[in-house]
């Protein structure tokens, strides 16, 4: 097997990957870079529970988001290889009305030789690290994370998409003028996981090993041009090129994908110009991600120009009110934020807005408005604008409902984001925006999604490209709940019991409060209508008394360190990296088989701090209780039991005492 660096970090090359196992629910680590930076998913603020999130600072509310995340991904995915995932928070590129909010991808990238090829894989191409280790059944990198995430820690502030707010809530109940943090996390990880190619869409060419050679990646096998009726590696470099700008006609065509496309998409609705004859037809829209949601009978009748004195970009009062009055405008895209626009032909009395694009490439309506919008704000193409303009004399159209799918070509293949400019960190590895209702992994995330309990057709994705899913129903440790963690078309509500149930546990100070707090979550999924009465009967029998015992025991910390869950140390594998404020701790865990021998915990290097070493079977330890502890000089520190309990979960915490730690590396490691 070769191993190549992506993005990321430099790394060396490994051998063949060649054992076989039996896969499980796959379990994402979340390794925390802001550790002792007092920022990010460090910051201290003080916060109020939010939407189902118990953390009571800024930073634990956001850590508890990403934990949240990783456990719905956890919960779909099959893997029995842990996948780590390194998560930040820092600026990222921005201004006061656009920006980056997050980026992501996998740290590195892997082929196998034909000679070792695990079932599922296909020799020669390169596959994301998480999923090089699920099919293979064995790290290929040990020590070494799969996925890094960065986020945006300026958002909201002056110069970087002002006016916005991160919400930290996992009930999908997002206020106007925040932003979605789990739906960003759930895109994000989703990239490291698989949903991303690695080819240049500049040269065409595919991405080379260390030798210098090009081979196709997972991904991109299933990527296929309308326009040149080939699969994306059946093309020349140079029509590569072409086919990434060919707007509407590149498609994802695996199997998966296409037979759930009608469990996800609707019909698409179009706006039906029905004259003037020159410009008669049905043209694709966007929807505003604010004011009503444009329909059939809010947004009808003739369309104007708006003008503004001189231009038609709607940035000033509109200089022919009276003309707008009562009819749908057209305003040009530029120089002003969309709401601006609308505002001032609302204003001036129009009953609807039509964006047109200024420029190739797609465009998504959004922002904040300083007043409600009332009136309904679609855009259109630059191709399409310019026919609209080109015939306004006597125009008229509707909303109608269109024919297929919405973001499906005729075959039903559904579309792969290609604006004719390249957009890069978005071209290409994204569903399209003409996706309806719109997808987590569109390249712009919108204010409707529902990532806590439905991530539309990434799963399908998942699926196409080699991983392995959890289709049957969730289980609560042992119990089942009878409740599918994953059906056709990316609904996942099994998998928000799990992730629920976990941080319910993580932030209860008793048995009691979980049992409480779990009961009454279970009863709301029954009033959503998310879980059918057959359903809530079986959810409930895992909610037993001697259930919530099991729970509160796997994954409760007794409310000392609420909501804030244990990180999970493989077998023999050092997490380098680690920091810690100054009388702050870190929680690890790692679950010992029976019959293990010589469990060693162990802390080394870093360039700064003296730790302490607190371990406790199948509880948190503290500074007062614990089964073991370690306490030298300085940051090298060891716990060794020659023989465990049998089939335990062994919990380490770190603390940094009086001085903060930084680079530290964590081991724990057994022998069977």
């Amino acid at each position: 097997m070769i191993r190549r660096t992506l993005l990321f970090t430099a790394l060396a090359a490994v051998g063949m990957f060649g054992t076989i196992a039996t896969a499980s629910a796959a379990e994402i680590k979340i390794v925390n870079q802001d550790t002792g930076t007092g920022k990010g998913l460090d910051d201290p603020t003080p916060a109020v529970p939010v939407g189902g999130n118990p953390g009571t600072t800024r930073g634990k509310q956001a850590l508890i988001v990403y934990q949240f995340a990783a456990d719905i991904w956890g919960a779909v995915l099959q893997s029995d290889v842990p996948i780590i995932n390194n998560a930040t928070f820092k600026k990222l590129s921005c201004d006061a009305t656009s920006g980056v909010l997050g980026s992501s991808g996998t740290v590195s990238i892997f082929t196998f030789d034909a000679a070792n090829l695990p079932a599922g894989a296909v020799a020669n191409t390169w596959y994301h690290s998480a999923l090089t280790d699920a099919l293979a059944h064995e790290d290929g990198a040990p020590g070494t994370a799969d996925i890094q995430s960065q986020f945006n820690g300026a958002l909201g502030t002056p110069g970087c998409l002002e006016g916005s707010s991160w919400y930290f809530g996992l009930d999908g109940k997002t206020p106007a003028g925040s932003i979605n943090f789990l739906n960003v996390v759930l895109h994000e990880m989703a990239h490291g996981l698989g949903f991303s190619g690695f080819g240049s869409l500049t040269t065409g060419q595919g991405y080379p090993d260390s030798n210098g050679v090009p081979h196709p990646d997972i991904y991109s096998t299933f990527v296929y041009s309308d326009t040149q009726q080939k699969k994306w590696y059946d093309l020349t470099d140079a029509q590569r090129v072409t086919a990434a700008l060919d707007d509407g006609k590149l498609v994802f065509s695996g199997a998966t994908v296409k037979a759930e496309a009608p469990l996800a998409l609707t019909t698409p609705q179009v706006f039906r110009v029905s004259a003037p004859a020159g410009a008669a037809g049905d043209y694709g829209f966007s929807q505003a991600a604010f004011g009503p949601t444009a329909t059939s009978s809010n947004l009808t009748g003739s369309v104007v120009r708006a003008q503004s004195g001189a231009d038609s970009l709607g940035c000033v009062a509109l200089t022919n009110a009276a003309d707008v009055a009562g009819k749908i405008a057209i305003i040009d895209r530029g120089t002003c934020d969309f709401t601006v626009k609308t505002l001032n032909a609302q204003s001036a009395g129009a009953s609807g807005v039509i964006i047109a694009n200024n420029q190739a490439g797609a465009i998504t309506p959004g922002g904040t408005p300083a007043s409600p919008v009332t009136i309904p704000v679609i855009a259109v193409s630059q191709v399409d604008g310019n026919t609209l303009k080109a015939n306004l004399t006597g125009l008229t159209g509707a909303v109608a409902l269109g024919s297929g799918l919405a973001g499906a070509d005729a075959a039903g293949n559904v579309l792969i984001y290609a604006p004719t400019v390249l957009a890069q960190g978005s071209s290409f590895s994204h569903y399209d925006t003409r996706l309806t209702p719109n997808a987590i992994m569109e390249y712009a995330i919108s204010q409707n999604l529902e990532g806590q309990v439905d991530v539309d057709l990434t799963p399908a994705l998942f699926k196409d490209i080699g991983w392995s899913l959890n289709t049957t129903t969730q289980k609560l440790l042992t119990c089942d709940t009878g409740i599918p963690t994953l059906v056709p078309g990316g609904v996942i509500v099994g998998a928000n019991v799990i992730s629920n149930a976990k941080v319910l546990a993580g932030a209860a100070a008793s048995v009691g409060d979980y049992r409480t707090a779990i009961a009454s979550y279970a009863s709301q999924l029954a009033a959503d209508g998310l879980i059918t009465a057959a359903q809530a009967t079986s959810l409930n029998a895992c909610l037993s008394s001697a259930e919530t015992q099991k729970q509160f025991d796997a994954w409760g910390s007794g409310g000392s360190n609420p909501g804030t869950p244990a990180i999970v140390l493989a077998n023999g594998v050092a997490l380098g990296g680690q920091n810690g404020a100054a009388g702050s701790s870190v929680l690890y865990k790692i679950t010992v088989p029976a019959g293990a021998k010589n469990l060693s915990f162990r802390t080394f290097g870093g360039s700064t701090g003296d730790v302490t070493l607190y371990v406790k079977a199948d509880a948190e330890p503290t500074t007062t209780a614990y089964d073991f502890v370690s306490q030298r000089p300085g940051n090298t520190e060891a716990v060794t039991i020659a023989a465990p309990r049998a089939a335990a979960t062994y919990y380490l915490k770190v603390s940094a005492g009086t001085k903060a730690f930084s680079g530290v590396s964590v081991y724990a490691g057994y022998t069977q």
